[in-house]
């Protein structure tokens, strides 16, 4: 069966020929001829990437890996779990005007928040979520994905992305590389969550110097019509500790206070 390309990153390319899984590298091969490929090899990023996968394992909220496998010598490719729907930002752009009911929005944020504190529980800090990173299955359960940039703790790896405008933590008269860790997780959480129940980026059709000119400011998205607008407010304005489970049970842990929203 021949390939399809389903999208392209930073890495290269996500296709597929089953119909339940993806591949997702830099070079695409068919019967030993490559049909498409990436300037820059990427093996140092998927290797990454798969060992971030090793050390998640199998997590409701996180895209299910297979391995990598060697689809040329020396050319390797992520085997990842086929999401139907794609990732929530594409689903948002071409289902714009009609948005799930409130509860099942509300069923997808709680699977954002749980997913990325399973994340830090294990030690990995994701450092480039979005809704361009959160994968939609039919039963509109949200899954995490998109590790090549990720850091995992006491491994070596270095930075190697930042968040996108609209989900960049302010400096707030720090530098830049002396924001806090979490609290860049935790405000692109925030952005992640509101994008899910607003149904739009964070200021929506702005550029992105204006965005972060807003966010100097201290200007945030109205959150009046949202039910979870104080979680949203919370991350935006670095409320939240993120200690894991421990944390939530507390309740002052984001999901903790969205379940509590959908009872």
């Amino acid at each position: 069966m021949h390939w399809s390309i389903r999208g392209l990153g930073s890495t290269g390319f996500v296709s597929c020929t089953d119909g339940l899984t993806v591949l997702k590298g830099y070079q695409l091969w068919e019967n030993g001829k490559l049909c498409a490929c990436r300037e820059t090899p990427c093996e140092d990023i998927i290797s990454r990437e798969a060992t971030i996968y090793e050390i998640l394992g199998q997590h409701p909220q996180i895209l299910r890996f297979f391995g990598r496998e060697e689809v040329h010598p020396n050319v390797h490719s992520l085997r990842l779990e086929l999401a139907p729907l794609g990732n929530i930002r594409q689903y948002i752009e071409e289902h714009h005007d009609k948005p799930p009911p409130e509860h099942i929005r509300l069923h997808m944020a709680l699977d954002t928040s749980l997913g990325l504190d399973y994340l830090h529980l294990k030690g990995v800090r994701h450092s480039d979520l979005s809704c361009r990173n959160l994968f939609l299955f039919t039963d509109y359960r949200v899954k995490i994905g998109d590790f090549g940039g990720s850091v995992l703790e006491g491994s070596g790896f270095e930075e190697i992305v930042s968040e996108e405008v609209s989900y960049e933590l302010p400096r707030r008269g720090r530098d830049f590389q002396e924001r806090p860790v979490m609290k860049r997780e935790l405000f692109a959480l925030g952005s992640a969550i509101y994008e899910i129940m607003a149904w739009k980026k964070p200021f929506s059709g702005l550029s992105d110097d204006e965005v972060e000119a807003r966010y100097d400011r201290e200007e945030f998205p109205c959150l009046h019509e949202i039910r979870i607008a104080t979680v949203i407010q919370n991350c935006w304005d670095e409320k939240y500790e993120n200690t894991g489970q421990k944390e939530r049970r507390r309740r002052n842990h984001p999901s903790m206070q969205m379940t509590k929203s959908r009872e």
